[in-house]
């Protein structure tokens, strides 16, 4: 019987979860490896929303995470498309539906910080 060699075993790692969860869940970036780009892309894309719209409120949190795993679920949709994949078309435009939605409420423009003058800046630090 002929020897032969052993198979070299790989060192396979484990690979990290870098796709979306199939249902939101809040929090999901909590979860998620900080490690892979795509999530440190995302919680980027999360925290920059949420400077633009002033989430200063659990709710405007929440439709900015809402907002942010739509708009991550959309471009995941299209990059599949263009790799040749079938397009939903149904459940492209409810996304699209549902992130407009949710940018509304947010409000699609850039909010300002509330500035004051300096003369009330200098009463409220007294």
């Amino acid at each position: 019987m002929p020897l032969v060699p052993a198979k070299k075993k790989r060192n396979r790692r484990k690979k990290h979860g870098a796709t979306l969860p199939a249902r939101f869940e809040p929090g999901f970036l909590d979860k998620a490896d900080g490690r892979c780009q795509i999530v440190k892309t995302i919680k980027h894309r999360l925290e920059r929303l949420k400077a633009d719209c002033n989430a200063d409120s659990f709710q405007k949190q929440i439709l900015c995470e809402r907002a942010v795993f739509l708009a991550t679920l959309l471009q995941t949709q299209e990059l599949a498309a263009y790799e040749g994949e079938e397009l939903n078309l149904g459940s492209y435009v409810q996304a699209i539906n549902s992130l407009l939605g949710v940018l509304k409420a947010l409000g699609l423009t850039k909010q300002i910080s509330q500035i004051i003058d300096l003369k009330e800046y200098v009463e409220a630090r007294a």
